[in-house]
């Protein structure tokens, strides 16, 4: 088994509602259809003669070049491609081996009629062990999972290799990057505000978390800011806001909360 992954990417559904799943991941393999398909053009294919039975079978109905192409995309050496599948909330992948085993009995309900034997098993984790759950993967990525047909190139197939190889996205990494920039920008502003407006940027911030004010700004008792009561759990904070502040300083408010504990739930410092 390679430790290198390949550079291109498809999917594949096993089976109609993934009937043959289970069979696929117990075993280690990838299990489709296609019985009309002669055994001898799955084990050794003849794509001009595969491409000529399915325009043959279709006629005048549209889907011989669809089947065509994924018959093409398994049985033309599948090894270049990673394989990927959404089953049981998860997106999982495997590689395999080129050449199909096709089943003696022919296709049945818990097998399919070939399958390709996988190198790497099916994994739900990327390479460094990260579950691959459906609900984190970007909407981009998620999307193939309600193709109607077997196999297809997932159009973001891109970040596909990216996730499974634990690869930063460069597009939330420039938005990373844009925001943390940003955040400095503030931040800098920020100590620039005089006390009356840190007090007011304070106030306003208290009142997006659902605490609402109920004193005065800069009419409150000695040693207190102002007075914040949050509705839904039922709590009365008292606010002190500081420009500056030493250790010293937080300490001697954390005593004086301590002695007032009986009418205020909580604390809240402000300090930049």
């Amino acid at each position: 088994m390679s430790d290198r992954l390949p550079t291109s990417v498809r999917y594949v559904k096993n089976g109609r509602g993934g009937q043959w799943w289970r069979a696929a991941r117990t075993k280690g393999e990838v299990h489709l259809g296609w019985k009309s398909v002669p055994k001898e053009l799955l084990l050794r294919p003849d794509f001009a003669k595969l491409d000529e039975m399915m325009k043959k079978q279709y006629g005048s109905r549209r889907g011989a070049t669809q089947d065509f192409n994924q018959l093409q995309d398994l049985l033309d050496a599948p090894s270049q491609h990673l394989w990927v599948t959404f089953e049981d909330g998860c997106m999982w992948w495997c590689t395999v081996h080129d050449g199909a085993t096709v089943n003696p009995d022919g296709e049945s309900l818990e097998k399919g009629n070939f399958w390709l034997l996988c190198d790497r098993p099916w994994s739900n984790r990327s390479l460094k062990g990260r579950l691959l759950a459906i609900s984190d993967l970007p909407g981009t990525v998620t999307t193939t999972a309600g193709f109607k047909g077997t196999v297809c190139t997932p159009t973001d197939w891109q970040a596909v290799l990216r996730i499974i190889g634990d690869e930063k996205d460069p597009d939330a990494a420039r938005a990373a990057s844009a925001r943390n920039e940003y955040v400095c920008a503030v931040s800098k502003m920020i100590k620039r505000l005089s006390w009356q407006d840190f007090e007011q940027l304070i106030d306003l911030i208290l009142t997006r978390a659902g605490w609402a004010r109920i004193s005065t700004l800069g009419k409150m008792r000695e040693g207190i800011d102002m007075e914040a009561e949050n509705l839904a759990a039922g709590e009365i904070a008292f606010v002190q806001v500081k420009s500056s502040a030493t250790q010293e300083v937080l300490n001697d408010y954390v005593e004086r909360f301590k002695t007032r504990r009986p009418l205020y739930a909580r604390m809240i410092f402000a300090v930049h």
